[in-house]
């Protein structure tokens, strides 16, 4: 057996359906998320995040500082040890 799809006003009125179910849904549920945030201090839940991620900071920035001489040293001891390897490479030892 062949499903045939909706043609002409079948279609536009399947198309309405979904529309009307869509924009209802989309009605209830911002009126569920104004009620549910309308009891949510603000202040409360985002203030100490901020707090925490403030005091994040510093040991951030303390381990950049850290790695960066390390990351330095790497690059040029990489950077003399390839030079040495094409100079070698060159005179076929």
């Amino acid at each position: 057996m062949q499903e045939v799809a909706p043609t002409g006003k079948r279609f536009r009125d399947s198309l309405k359906s979904a529309h009307v179910k869509l924009m209802t849904l989309g009605v209830a549920s911002m009126g569920l998320v104004a009620s549910a945030s309308a009891d949510v201090d603000i202040n409360a839940t985002i203030g100490p995040l901020l707090e925490q991620i403030v005091e994040l900071i510093p040991n951030i920035i303390s381990l950049v500082v850290a790695l960066v001489p390390a990351i330095i040293i790497m690059a040029i001891v990489g950077f003399i040890v390839t030079f040495l390897d094409r100079i070698l490479g060159m005179m076929k030892l």
